[in-house]
């Protein structure tokens, strides 16, 4: 299962990074560079264990793609462009931003994984938001093939206590992915 192993090696990732995580956690700038923007951010790291490349740099305004090596068009080596795309992540560090924007921007991209990872102010919140994000997702035409696949993962990071929760889309309801 993809939503299984990306939860389980975004957490080894932040474990071996915590250090980096706890210095940019309070500063959203920092925070989404160590997340998506550096060259040896959280989402590279993942992806290495993966197996898999990983474009971070808005790609058609995903905020990080990760890609196989038959995905990749080499005749452009100064630009990525993809003829596939295995995982589409999104970031938002804005719990109450409008997560649902990010939701519907994954439900148009076609790849085998679609995360989105938030931080919200407590579990009262996460459930609320998810209930929400559930309807949206079940309202889309792609709602069968996303649960029958396993394809939404949706990664909540919380403060305190500090801990990572993942959720996986099903029709019936989210699915709650536990770590190791």
């Amino acid at each position: 299962m993809l939503a299984d192993k990306f939860f389980s090696y975004w957490c080894d990732v932040v474990e071996e990074r915590n250090d980096d995580i706890e210095r940019a956690w309070c500063d959203n700038k920092a925070y989404s560079h160590l997340i998506i923007h550096s060259q040896n951010s959280i989402v590279k790291g993942v992806a290495e264990k993966l197996g898999l490349n990983c474009y971070n740099g808005d790609y058609y305004y995903i905020d990080s793609v990760f890609y196989d090596n038959d995905d990749y068009i080499k005749d452009f080596p100064e630009q990525c462009f993809l003829t596939g795309i295995r995982i589409a992540f999104e970031h938002e560090n804005s719990f109450k931003s409008g997560l649902f924007q990010e939701v519907a921007h994954l439900l148009l991209i076609n790849c085998d994984l679609k995360v989105v990872v938030s931080y919200p102010p407590d579990e009262l919140s996460e459930a609320q938001e998810l209930d929400y994000l559930h309807g949206i997702i079940s309202a889309s035409k792609v709602a069968e093939e996303i649960s029958n696949n396993k394809s939404f993962l949706f990664i909540m990071g919380h403060a305190v206590p500090y801990k990572w929760v993942a959720w996986q889309y099903n029709k019936s309801g989210w699915i709650k992915i536990s770590n190791k």
